[in-house]
Protein backbone atom coordinates (compact mmCIF):
# COMPACT_ATOMS: atom_id res chain seq x y z
CA UNK A 1 0.00 0.00 0.00
CA UNK A 2 1.62 3.61 -1.01
CA UNK A 3 1.66 6.17 1.89
CA UNK A 4 -0.22 9.12 1.09
CA UNK A 5 1.31 12.39 1.96
CA UNK A 6 -1.15 14.78 3.66
CA UNK A 7 -0.55 18.81 3.76
CA UNK A 8 -2.81 20.52 5.73
CA UNK A 9 -4.64 23.49 4.12
CA UNK A 10 -3.92 25.39 6.76
CA UNK A 11 0.38 24.93 5.93
CA UNK A 12 -0.65 26.19 2.59
CA UNK A 13 -2.51 29.09 3.51
CA UNK A 14 -0.04 30.28 6.16
CA UNK A 15 2.98 29.99 3.13
CA UNK A 16 0.42 32.31 0.85
CA UNK A 17 -0.07 34.53 3.45
CA UNK A 18 3.88 34.85 4.37
CA UNK A 19 4.47 35.09 0.74
CA UNK A 20 1.53 37.80 0.05
CA UNK A 21 2.12 39.97 3.31
CA UNK A 22 6.08 39.69 2.31
CA UNK A 23 5.74 41.42 -0.55
CA UNK A 24 2.44 44.24 0.28
CA UNK A 25 5.04 45.10 2.98
CA UNK A 26 7.57 45.67 0.45
CA UNK A 27 5.70 47.41 -1.29
CA UNK A 28 4.33 49.62 1.53
CA UNK A 29 8.07 50.43 2.10
CA UNK A 30 9.42 50.60 -0.63
CA UNK A 31 12.14 48.08 -0.60
CA UNK A 32 10.37 45.56 -3.96
CA UNK A 33 13.31 45.66 -6.38
CA UNK A 34 12.48 47.24 -9.68
CA UNK A 35 14.58 47.50 -13.15
CA UNK A 36 16.49 50.58 -13.03
CA UNK A 37 15.45 51.71 -16.56
CA UNK A 38 11.56 51.26 -15.47
CA UNK A 39 12.47 53.48 -12.90
CA UNK A 40 14.35 56.13 -14.74
CA UNK A 41 11.42 56.56 -17.00
CA UNK A 42 9.27 57.02 -13.88
CA UNK A 43 11.55 60.02 -12.56
CA UNK A 44 11.63 61.40 -15.79
CA UNK A 45 15.19 60.43 -16.55
CA UNK A 46 16.88 60.05 -19.84
CA UNK A 47 17.44 56.94 -19.13
CA UNK A 48 20.66 55.84 -16.88
CA UNK A 49 24.32 57.84 -17.35
CA UNK A 50 26.96 55.95 -18.99
CA UNK A 51 29.27 53.77 -17.22
CA UNK A 52 26.58 53.59 -14.22
CA UNK A 53 27.56 50.34 -12.36
CA UNK A 54 26.58 49.29 -8.52
CA UNK A 55 23.10 50.28 -9.26
CA UNK A 56 19.92 49.58 -7.16
CA UNK A 57 16.30 50.25 -7.82
CA UNK A 58 13.49 49.90 -5.62
CA UNK A 59 9.70 50.54 -5.84
CA UNK A 60 6.59 51.24 -3.62
CA UNK A 61 3.32 51.75 -3.61
CA UNK A 62 0.94 52.96 -0.77
CA UNK A 63 -1.21 56.14 -1.12
CA UNK A 64 1.09 57.11 -4.36
CA UNK A 65 3.59 55.07 -6.37
CA UNK A 66 7.47 55.97 -5.96
CA UNK A 67 10.85 54.92 -7.33
CA UNK A 68 14.49 55.11 -5.84
CA UNK A 69 17.56 55.04 -8.01
CA UNK A 70 21.09 54.67 -6.39
CA UNK A 71 23.88 54.07 -8.34
CA UNK A 72 27.60 54.95 -9.38
CA UNK A 73 29.35 56.77 -12.71
CA UNK A 74 31.50 58.67 -14.02
CA UNK A 75 31.16 62.26 -12.81
CA UNK A 76 31.58 63.90 -16.39
CA UNK A 77 28.86 61.09 -17.46
CA UNK A 78 26.85 62.26 -14.69
CA UNK A 79 27.28 65.78 -14.77
CA UNK A 80 25.90 65.43 -18.76
CA UNK A 81 23.21 62.95 -18.36
CA UNK A 82 21.43 65.55 -15.74
CA UNK A 83 21.67 68.66 -18.13
CA UNK A 84 19.94 66.19 -20.33
CA UNK A 85 17.40 64.68 -17.73
CA UNK A 86 16.85 67.53 -15.76
CA UNK A 87 17.92 71.03 -18.04
CA UNK A 88 16.50 73.75 -15.33
CA UNK A 89 17.58 71.74 -12.52
CA UNK A 90 19.60 73.97 -10.27
CA UNK A 91 21.98 72.28 -7.63
CA UNK A 92 22.92 73.38 -4.46
CA UNK A 93 25.45 72.40 -1.76
CA UNK A 94 23.19 73.02 1.04
CA UNK A 95 22.45 69.34 1.61
CA UNK A 96 22.09 66.98 5.21
CA UNK A 97 23.33 64.05 3.52
CA UNK A 98 24.96 64.88 0.19
CA UNK A 99 27.22 66.86 -1.25
CA UNK A 100 24.72 68.34 -3.75
CA UNK A 101 20.94 67.93 -3.87
CA UNK A 102 17.84 69.81 -6.04
CA UNK A 103 14.68 68.94 -6.35
CA UNK A 104 13.75 69.45 -10.45
CA UNK A 105 9.99 70.24 -11.28
CA UNK A 106 9.01 68.21 -13.92
CA UNK A 107 6.39 69.38 -15.83
CA UNK A 108 3.56 68.71 -15.23
CA UNK A 109 2.55 67.35 -18.76
CA UNK A 110 2.48 64.72 -19.55
CA UNK A 111 1.27 62.74 -16.72
CA UNK A 112 1.68 59.05 -18.02
CA UNK A 113 4.29 57.83 -20.27
CA UNK A 114 3.51 56.33 -24.29
CA UNK A 115 1.81 52.58 -22.56
CA UNK A 116 0.06 55.02 -20.01
CA UNK A 117 1.56 54.45 -16.43
CA UNK A 118 2.25 56.97 -14.85
CA UNK A 119 5.48 59.01 -13.93
CA UNK A 120 6.46 61.20 -10.92
CA UNK A 121 5.05 64.42 -10.34
CA UNK A 122 8.40 65.13 -7.27
CA UNK A 123 11.63 64.03 -7.94
CA UNK A 124 14.55 64.71 -5.29
CA UNK A 125 18.19 64.75 -6.77
CA UNK A 126 21.16 63.28 -4.36
CA UNK A 127 24.68 64.12 -5.53
CA UNK A 128 27.74 62.33 -3.65
CA UNK A 129 31.44 63.01 -5.31
CA UNK A 130 33.71 59.95 -3.96
CA UNK A 131 37.54 59.25 -5.28
CA UNK A 132 38.52 59.01 -8.70
CA UNK A 133 35.99 60.81 -10.41
CA UNK A 134 32.78 59.04 -9.58
CA UNK A 135 29.65 60.32 -8.64
CA UNK A 136 26.90 58.12 -6.10
CA UNK A 137 23.60 59.24 -7.33
CA UNK A 138 20.33 58.85 -5.60
CA UNK A 139 17.18 60.14 -6.94
CA UNK A 140 13.70 59.07 -5.82
CA UNK A 141 10.65 60.62 -7.25
CA UNK A 142 6.46 59.83 -6.34
CA UNK A 143 3.22 60.72 -7.29
CA UNK A 144 0.96 62.92 -5.59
Amino acid sequence: MAKRIVIPLGAVGLAFGTWYGFHVLSAVNGTLGAPCDEAALFVRAAGLPAGTHERQCTRGQWMSASYELDFHAPREATDAWLRTSYPDMELTHDCEAADACATPRPSPVPYTDKDGHRLADVVDVELSYEGEGVTRVRISGATM
